[in-house]
């Protein structure tokens, strides 16, 4: 069975920082999932790697391995893999929009201000969350 391909989904992953260290240029989308000789894993299991923490550094995914590099870097690689996949929700609670994002709760205005903003701040707060990990309830401005 062929791995699932989602050119959007890996065009959006290079738009992200480095998860090793916060690089903005640069970045590649690395598949880390399971995968055989002249196969790759599915584009879902892809985190986001500047060149040299992918391919050409001495301390690279490629050079070595999933596991050592995991552990060179202190990096919990399903997690971040479980985050970027993860999809936001919004709510209506007591009268104000609340988003869900994996376990975080974020307050995003009341509902007499509309939909729209409410989105707005839930696009904004899932793309600066995506590798954060920290629990919270805030108050979005």
């Amino acid at each position: 069975m062929k791995p699932k391909r989602d050119s959007k989904y890996l065009a959006w992953i290079r738009t992200l920082p480095c998860v090793v260290c916060g690089a903005a240029r640069g970045i590649e989308a690395s598949h880390t999932g399971p995968h055989g000789l002249g196969q790759k894993s599915p584009d879902s299991s892809a985190i986001p790697l500047c060149y040299r923490h992918h391919r050409t550094g001495k301390d690279s995914y490629h050079k070595l391995g999933p596991q050592k590099f995991a552990q060179e870097h202190d990096l919990d690689i399903p997690a971040i893999v479980r985050r970027l996949n993860t999809k936001p929700m919004i709510r209506i609670e007591a009268g104000a929009f609340v988003g869900y994002l994996e376990s975080q709760q974020y307050r995003l205005g009341p509902t007499r201000e509309g939909i729209v903003p409410a989105v707005r701040k839930m696009i904004r707060l899932s793309s600066e969350d995506r590798l954060g990990g920290e629990t919270a309830t805030r108050e979005i401005a």
